[in-house]
């Protein structure tokens, strides 16, 4: 249950990068079940823009399923595309476009 986890990291002391992972492993749980709704309210939970903008690019770079790729590739040039690299930009985007055609 990543949500008990959670907030057990936030009564006891575990260490950030612990939680980090914790969140993206409920993230990539989340989309993999096809949870779009809650899936946005976990990535809602981060405060810090970049942490938050490298935290769903590790997501992706997971080769998660065709939804969850789809779906972060998405977000992230939606939130993100001014921050991103050109370099990086056109990664997503290209991973956005097959993730698309092979959804049709």
């Amino acid at each position: 249950d990543y949500e008990l986890c959670e907030e057990w990291g936030h009564l006891y002391p575990v260490p950030r990068e612990d939680l980090i992972d914790l969140h993206r492993e409920h993230l990539l749980h989340l989309l993999e079940m096809g949870d779009m709704e809650k899936s946005l309210q976990v990535i809602a939970r981060h405060s810090q823009p970049h942490i938050h903008r490298s935290d769903n690019e590790q997501s992706l770079d997971q080769h998660p399923n065709l939804a969850a790729s789809h779906f972060l590739a998405d977000y992230l040039t939606a939130r993100f595309y001014a921050s991103l690299t050109t370099a990086r930009r056109n990664e997503i985007q290209a991973l956005y476009i097959g993730s698309k055609v092979r959804k049709t």
